[in-house]
């Protein structure tokens, strides 16, 4: 059978594959006791080309091989609004240039509230969030970063990097976070949201396909619901793309934005403004939330995208079945709104 046709029909089912992965209680993580040493020369290993992304459309580059170089009297951008330079890129995310970085040198596990940690190289294989307020900014972190599920641990990034390299999970998750200006990628998705979570001026891609895996991965995933009944999430300009080839054993990548009503009726989301990339080896770029055969579809509501953008790729269909799929218009709050090709071309919602 064709690896494409493997992914077709396993696609359907790949939010329970993704979720079940995700779905680890925190004392199954393997979390270090302290931060292993990173050299401030340390790099983040560059995301899997994919030879499926069209060449000359607006997706950003990867980033330089380089880290930034260490000077005494290099000091910190003053934090704005957002940072120029189009949708997020290698130039506009991340670490910004001039920053100094050194090597964290505390726990693995944040436990102490407002906990700050600034212009640091983090070599934790996770950043385990189990505070609230923890501020984490102008940093590097090769590993993941995570959060408890069902908890109201708390945590916001800004201006910085995570690199989870090869993991069958999310390199960022997944309740009460906030995104800003950073660079995600490694893992089989880059975020995962189970409850409350805002990222903006953000760039996810390179998820990581080991040769000979079945993993599915994506972009941003959202397939539960918080105690108050919805999931809240905000997405406003991103770069948002799955850019991993598949492969013979049947893996590869589900969607850009993968909104799946596995263990709630996902609600209360908002995708705006964003840059959804391309790729032949995609199965559709968006997931609209309401796949016919989850759950909890009955109960998908509020589900709003306007004023994306979506990248037609080499085929002129983003994904290899097209641009989207299950969106029901019909859902109540649901709205699909002046979402555009990168040819300014309307993009119609799906069901």
């Amino acid at each position: 059978m064709a690896v494409i046709a493997v992914l077709g029909v396993a696609t359907l089912a790949a939010a329970g594959y993704l979720i079940n992965a995700y779905r680890t209680s925190p004392d199954a993580e393997a979390v270090a006791g302290t931060a292993s040493a990173t050299p401030e020369s340390a790099t983040l290993p560059a995301p899997a080309p994919s030879g499926s992304v069209l060449p000359s459309a607006s997706l950003p580059v990867s980033p330089s091989a380089s880290a930034p170089s260490p000077s005494p009297s290099a000091s910190k951008k003053p934090e704005t609004p957002r940072r120029s330079g189009g949708h997020p890129n290698a130039g506009n995310t991340g670490v910004p240039s001039g920053v100094t970085l050194a090597t964290y040198k505390g726990p693995c596990t944040i436990s102490k509230s407002g906990t700050v940690i600034d212009g640091k190289i983090v070599g934790c294989d996770a950043l385990e969030i189990r505070a609230t307020d923890v501020k984490i900014s102008n940093s590097r972190i090769n590993g993941r970063l995570v959060t408890t599920e069902k908890s109201n641990y708390s945590y916001t990034l800004t201006d910085s990097e995570v690199n989870a390299g090869v993991y069958q999970g999310a390199a960022v998750g997944s309740t009460n976070m906030t995104i800003l200006r950073s660079d995600i990628q490694g893992g089989q998705t880059a975020v995962v949201c189970s409850y409350n979570c805002t990222i903006r001026d953000s760039w996810l891609h390179g998820q990581e396909l080991p040769a000979g895996s079945d993993w599915h991965l994506g972009g941003f995933l959202a397939n539960d619901t918080g105690a108050d009944g919805t999931t809240k999430v905000v997405l406003d300009h991103n770069t948002i793309v799955c850019d991993s080839p598949s492969n013979s054993a049947g893996g590869g990548c589900s969607g850009n934005v993968n909104l799946f009503p596995d263990f709630g009726p996902v609600s209360n989301i908002t995708v705006t403004d964003n840059l959804l990339g391309a790729n032949e080896d995609i199965s559709y770029c968006v997931y609209g939330g309401s796949t016919s055969d989850k759950e909890h579809v009955s109960g998908v509501r509020d589900i709003v995208f306007t004023g994306n953008v979506i990248q037609r790729g080499k085929n002129s269909k983003c994904g290899q079945y097209g641009p989207v799929t299950s969106f029901d218009p019909a859902k109540p709050g649901n709205r699909w709104a002046n979402n555009k090709w990168d040819d300014g071309k309307l993009v119609e919602s799906a069901n």
